[in-house]
């Protein structure tokens, strides 16, 4: 049976770990519930809504006709296609932080990324609003001096990209594991993406069919 734990658990920020331990049952179980995969009696809307500090009734799925509230949802993997906006965030939305997610490799190979956020920052202007966004950390020096390693990139899922543009690239291995890389977008041809780093510099191709989106990078939060 659809239902909202999942809006709720990223709400106040837990893990499927951390809900499942107060809960006083495993992840594995909790992944279940929230994927309708094991019936939401009323005992466990009860549990877990005690934990997650709402009415039970607020873990059913809402009508086909309710608004969705931003913010709240993984990151979707699609393929986008316009127009990069490098936005100095200048004010920010405590009350709706954006989930921040698994680093991201400068290199060409990337690395794993599991949508399980590892914390929650303050929602930046350029991105209130925006369904699915998200941030994650550059964990090398390859596109310095653009992004430094530590740097938290600012992703906008819904935003077209074009040449020139930097952006956020999720590869899709055989196995269904993700990995993700930052680069400078060259081209977009009909087989395969040319990106470029900046350190050292080059350029180089990856295939397309193992691509599961491309995701604009409008700005980013500096290593502190």
């Amino acid at each position: 049976m659809a239902n909202r734990i999942k809006e709720w658990r990223l709400r106040r920020g837990l893990s499927m770990q951390a809900l499942a331990e107060r809960a006083g049952t495993s992840r594995q179980q909790v992944h279940k519930l929230e994927r309708g995969e094991r019936r939401l009696t009323e005992e466990w809307m009860r549990r877990v809504a005690d934990i997650l500090d709402c009415a039970p009734a607020d873990l059913l799925a809402p009508s086909k006709n309710a608004p969705v509230d931003p913010g709240l949802s993984e990151p979707g993997l699609r393929t986008a296609d316009v127009h990069a906006m490098n936005v100095e965030p200048v004010s920010f939305d405590k009350d709706n932080p954006i989930p921040v997610y698994a680093s991201a490799q400068g290199g060409p190979d990337g690395t794993l990324m599991a949508y399980e956020p590892i914390e929650f920052v303050d929602r930046p202007e350029p991105l209130f609003g925006v369904r699915n966004a998200f941030a994650m950390y550059v964990v090398n020096d390859s596109m310095e001096p653009k992004y430094s390693q530590g740097a938290l990139l600012l992703v906008h899922p819904g935003r077209p990209v074009r040449q020139n543009d930097f952006v956020l690239i999720i590869k899709q291995a055989e196995d269904g594991e993700h990995s993700a890389l930052v680069k400078q977008l060259v081209r977009m041809e009909s087989e395969r993406l040319v990106v470029r780093q900046f350190n050292p510099p080059r350029e180089f191709a990856l295939d397309r069919r193992g691509v599961a989106s491309v995701s604009l990078v409008i700005g980013s939060y500096e290593a502190r």
